[in-house]
């Protein structure tokens, strides 16, 4: 789990800034994808550290799809709706985690799938004498792939946590970028088109007849202050994308420290310690709790042991497991 904070810290950084380079739109497709593609990766490589640098990667993108759904969402929001929206947004929040926990639930305790056991199980269907919660039962989550390469139930609850963000990225393709972002580069016609679509989809949920759509008045956000690239006719290809590397990376830390300058400094400081607390205790507790049950369940096994001494067994044939019992100087005979 630290990896994936750690890129996710790292993702929120870059990304936020990004977004306001080149769109909240297109970041948001980029890092989805990222995300997507490395978390599926995870999932079938073998060794520790490269499953470690994929989940890292995969939490970059996390990070950057975070700070910036917020923003992307808030800014085609009318203001006298915005929080109400905003706490709907949050509550998906919430079903993804139901998600992951009940996908968890259903596939990681179970043991593995192969072709062949499916197939007995498919044939003991027709069989009458079977019992069909024992042939579910059979099944397991997981396959291989010859005598070397298993691929088990973790890693298919890890390849069914990374759906959602393939159906993210197909989703976004059918959105239109931000229409405050259109007006901050100055792309005026871009964003009355977009706020002419939402217009007229509002209109026609509401069982309304559609109006023709016009502005009376932008406010235009501040423009942000661009880098001028300063670069020679005669400079290399080379020379000038590392330039524009440079300036595009300079210009996101520019973004950043204007957090901490009049006058939203001090809002700044306020968010970030509420935040920090915030998730100190949600993401802390998340790590704790598993333990915790962990213990909890061993304390119940444990408590429920039957402890045996001295006992003499003749001819007598078990049908069931000795799980959970402690025999000591025990006789077992059967001839």
């Amino acid at each position: 789990m630290g990896i994936v904070y750690l890129g996710m810290m790292v993702g929120a950084f870059f990304w936020g800034g990004l977004s306001d380079k080149v769109g909240r739109r297109q970041s948001l497709l980029i890092c989805m994808s990222v995300n997507g593609f490395f978390a599926f990766l995870s999932s079938f490589v073998q060794g520790y550290s490269v499953f470690l640098l994929c989940r890292m990667i995969s939490g970059f993108g996390i990070g950057g799809a975070v700070p910036i759904v917020f923003s992307f969402f808030s800014e085609v929001l009318a203001r006298e709706k915005r929080g109400e929206h905003l706490s709907w947004l949050c509550m998906f929040w919430m079903i993804g985690g139901i998600y992951a926990s009940a996908m968890a639930w259903a596939i990681i305790p179970h043991y593995g799938w192969e072709a062949a056991t499916l197939g007995s199980c498919l044939r003991c269907l027709h069989d009458p004498k079977v019992d069909l919660q024992h042939v579910l039962s059979a099944v397991r989550w997981s396959f291989s792939m010859g005598s070397a390469y298993q691929f088990h139930s973790w890693r298919v609850f890890v390849v069914v946590c990374a759906l959602p963000c393939v159906c993210a990225v197909v989703s976004l393709t059918f959105v239109p970028e931000s229409p405050r972002f259109f007006l901050e580069v100055g792309k005026h016609d871009e964003a009355w088109m977009v706020l002419k679509q939402i217009h007229d989809t509002n209109m026609r949920a509401r069982g309304q007849p559609e109006k023709v759509f016009t502005v009376n008045r932008i406010k235009i956000p501040k423009q942000i202050d661009e880098l001028v690239e300063m670069q020679s006719e005669s400079a290399n290809p080379v020379s000038k994308v590392l330039f524009r590397i440079k300036t595009e990376l300079y210009g996101i830390w520019l973004t950043f420290m204007r957090c901490f300058n009049y006058p939203v400094k001090d809002n700044t400081i306020k968010l970030a310690a509420v935040w920090f607390t915030l998730s100190f205790g949600y993401y802390g507790l998340s790590v704790w709790f598993p333990d915790v049950i962990k213990h909890l369940q061993a304390d119940e096994y444990a408590s429920r042991v039957k402890i045996h001494n001295n006992e003499r067994i003749e001819d007598f044939t078990f049908n069931f497991t000795l799980e959970n019992q402690i025999h000591t100087n025990g006789v077992f005979i059967n001839d």
